[in-house]
């Protein structure tokens, strides 16, 4: 844990809520100006009107405040609130419950021999923090939020590259009972997603399971194993299962359609939603709550990389990294929603009700 406990992430949350009911603006979260300096380019800065009244919101991971915090922000960037607010260590990778009640997250903490990349999991407010499972990470939801699936880390020593994983468990919040997956197999997973009726997994494999690099489906209460042949890494299901987008390389985020029907998984109509030039790469794509935008991160390629790691993994400094939303529906059509540059990577979109938005 931090030097600043993690009531006060809770304390300052709610200090937030009662101002934005005093001031009549929608309930979770006060309106401030989004970042509307000049966009990149390429960028469709109407978008950015269109997100201000859009009442889902997104958690990232950020290093704005000298190490990594996770934040929530409104759909079209504004108001952002630090949710973790630790000195001593590192939350990274969030993921947001579907109800939109809780988070899920990664905390790398400790130092030397004794520092670990651990599963945590809180209410959506900073409240409630605990610790779900030592030397564990890249986790899903379960469509019904009661369950999380995640990849055990492959050994004991710290180690942030995220395919160093072994074996896929499943936690149960109503029990805290863990289980493993069935498939005894499972090596060299990352990006892990849960298909909303449960049936399951997707995720890249990367030098593991027969596989040099893949993306694959792995049924979630057995041993079959589908490849998806799509090129690239760390796809992201829309909430109905029926549309999978991804990395298409470092330059485009693609999208497919997906079958699970006939007790096996295809994907078809693969096509790019997004497309950059080099140097600025676009990864960490995630789909909103209702499938109508896909929020993704877009940055210049790092020569020189920390650790060794490529910007694109979780907690790797990735200066000049943004948060951006597109419209799938047309391609190209996207806007930065963050400007700043402070390795914002990540995005998570947080479902909220209508009401509570009012």
């Amino acid at each position: 844990m931090g030097k600043r406990s993690p009531w006060l992430a809770g304390a300052l949350l709610v200090a937030a809520l009662l101002s934005s009911a005093a001031s009549g603006a929608p309930s979770l979260f006060a309106a401030e100006p989004a970042a509307e300096a000049a966009q990149p380019a390429g960028a469709t800065p109407a978008l950015l009107q269109e997100l201000k009244s859009y009442r889902h919101k997104i958690v990232f991971e950020t290093r704005r405040d000298g190490n990594w915090e996770i934040y929530i922000m409104n759909a079209d960037g504004s108001h952002p609130v630090n949710l973790t607010r630790t000195e001593d260590a590192d939350e990274v990778y969030p993921k947001a419950s579907p109800d939109g009640t809780k988070l899920c997250f990664v905390v790398d903490e400790g130092k030397g021999a004794s520092k670990a990349r651990n599963l945590y999991l809180m209410n959506l407010d900073g409240t409630g923090r605990v610790k779900i499972m030592d030397n564990a990470r890249e986790p899903c939801w379960s469509a019904d939020s009661q369950s999380i699936a995640y990849l055990k880390g492959e050994f004991s020593k710290w180690d942030a590259m995220d395919y160093v994983t072994k074996g896929l468990f499943i936690y149960d919040l109503k029990t805290g009972a863990h289980r493993p997956h069935p498939n005894s197999k499972i090596h060299h997973l990352y990006c892990l997603n849960w298909s909303p009726d449960g049936k399951w997994f997707v995720a890249t494999v990367h030098g593991g399971m027969g596989f040099n690099h893949a993306i694959l489906a792995l049924e979630a209460e057995g041993d079959k194993v589908v490849n998806l042949k799509l090129s690239g890494c760390r796809p992201d299901l829309t909430p109905d299962g029926k549309q999978v987008a991804w990395g298409n390389g470092d330059f485009a985020v693609g999208v497919a359609n997906l079958d699970f029907s006939g007790g096996t998984a295809k994907a078809a109509g693969i096509h790019n939603a997004i497309e950059s030039k080099e140097p600025d790469e676009t990864y960490h794509a995630d789909w909103s709550p209702d499938g109508k935008y896909i929020a993704f991160t877009r940055g210049a390629k790092r020569k020189e990389k920390r650790m060794g790691l490529a910007p694109e993994i979780p907690g790797s400094d990735a200066p000049g990294w943004n948060v951006c939303v597109a419209d799938p529906a047309t391609k190209n059509k996207w806007v930065a929603i963050i400007l700043d540059g402070k390795s914002n990577k990540e995005p998570d979109w947080v479902f909220v009700k209508e009401a509570s938005f009012k």
